[in-house]
């Protein structure tokens, strides 16, 4: 289920997310095989057609749940210069694809 299903998906909004950095790298180019260029350390691009969707990525440190610890980075989503549907049809894409399993 994508993030933004009653409202607008904005150009730009950011995520908490609990992966590291590179594990969250690793899903991504894994949900959006070919399509996905790293334009600096921690800043990657996703491309589709037209749609360019630019992903930041700032360490946040750990979620502690008793014993078990969860690294925590937030990603900032900029999308290019693109009308809402085509940034919906894109997020939504990408969420379904990067879902993880769940209880």
């Amino acid at each position: 289920m994508a993030a933004f299903v009653s409202g607008p998906v904005p150009a730009t909004f950011e995520r908490e997310i609990t992966a590291s950095p590179a594990e969250f790298e690793r899903d991504l180019r894994r949900a959006w095989a070919g399509g996905v260029d790293t334009i600096a350390p921690r800043r990657l691009r996703v491309a589709d057609g037209g749609t360019r969707l630019d992903l930041h990525i700032e360490t946040r440190g750990v979620r502690r749940l008793g014993l078990f610890e969860l690294p925590v980075i937030v990603v900032q989503y900029r999308f290019s210069d693109v009308d809402e549907p085509a940034r919906r049809r894109l997020l939504v894409a990408l969420d379904r694809a990067m879902q993880r399993g769940g209880g």
